[in-house]
């Protein structure tokens, strides 16, 4: 595990260790931050739209949590006697009694601070940007943050969504082909009931260039092309687009640039097979599309802080 403390008085100095951008995700930060202390459990998805949860018997602790490109849900589920928990959520400030069932929102690419002085058993939803793109499509608000801001202000209970995020924690451990489709559908009706709770509107965006079925095709070109060189041409030839159209409008959508977006889908590959497979880093950077051995090891490093070999090592112990 990477010493990366993330307590108020330690957080500037982790922050130049670990910048935001090289936490994968809100999971990633439980495993490999102070959260490790914590008796705690992960899920994910078993179906088609990518989410994960936590399950984490927390103590008393004064940490700060990184902004990732996921809406957190948190639900109370057990919580000690006259347990405090205080927060800062962007500029807003909010100190209340933990009580189960009264759920807390913090927005996707937003940094907050929490103080809590007593125990709690928390179950955790982290919502992907690109899962609540893909469920909303032209209506989903082009500022995810803003369209669940309201739910972060005040803790909120709502036993349909309680009762909703519990059951998707059972379906995200049971292997059966129906409970991937019940995880979809429940994925989709919390998503749903959080947006009506905030108050969002959704309306759709006529403005979107870049819809998901030009965006699939583009992705399943790169699956398919991942070990070899892939140029800005070809994945606006994939779209369907012109190179200038395709590189302005993937940007607007996805959120950062296609390089960016290409390198991330090699990580992604490479860092599958790390955990899968006994490969060389060799095989691995030619299977994936790297120039090299070193540009990978070069890569992985920048983007996780780890080397190949000891990112291997930790995800398999």
């Amino acid at each position: 595990m990477l010493n990366s403390p993330v307590s108020l008085n330690e957080y500037a100095q982790a922050q130049a260790l670990h910048p935001v951008s090289n936490w994968d995700s809100y999971s990633d930060f439980y495993i490999r931050s102070s959260y490790s202390k914590f008796p705690q459990e992960h899920r994910s998805s078993k179906g088609r739209l990518p989410f994960r949860m936590i399950k984490v018997e927390q103590g008393s602790h004064n940490f700060v949590d990184p902004s990732v490109n996921e809406t957190i849900l948190a639900l109370p589920i057990a919580v000690s006697n006259q347990c405090i928990w205080s927060w800062k959520i962007g500029n807003h400030n909010q100190k209340q009694i933990a009580e189960p069932g009264r759920m807390l929102v913090v927005p996707s690419e937003i940094e907050s601070t929490w103080e809590v002085n007593g125990d709690r058993t928390i179950l955790v939803l982290a919502l992907p940007n690109e899962t609540v793109k893909t469920v909303l499509g032209g209506a989903c608000p082009q500022r995810i943050t803003e369209a669940f801001w309201p739910l972060s202000e005040e803790t909120w209970s709502d036993p349909l969504v309680e009762l909703m995020v519990h059951r998707l924690w059972e379906s995200a451990l049971e292997g059966q082909p129906a409970n991937s489709l019940l995880g979809d559908g429940l994925l989709i009706s919390i998503l749903s009931q959080m947006l009506i709770k905030a108050g969002t509107s959704l309306e759709a965006n006529t403005t979107v260039v870049l819809p998901q079925w030009r965006l699939k095709r583009v992705k399943q070109f790169v699956v398919a092309n991942i070990g070899t060189e892939i140029s800005l041409d070809d994945l606006a030839s994939a779209a369907g687009l012109s190179r200038r159209h395709f590189a302005r409008s993937f940007h607007q959508e996805v959120g950062e640039t296609p390089h960016r977006w290409l390198m991330q889908m090699r990580l992604e590959k490479a860092k599958e097979m790390l955990k899968l497979s006994d490969s060389s880093l060799c095989e691995i950077s030619e299977t994936c599309g790297f120039a090299s051995q070193s540009h990978f090891t070069s890569a992985l490093k920048q983007a996780t802080g780890m080397t190949p070999l000891k990112w291997r090592q930790h995800f398999r112990t």
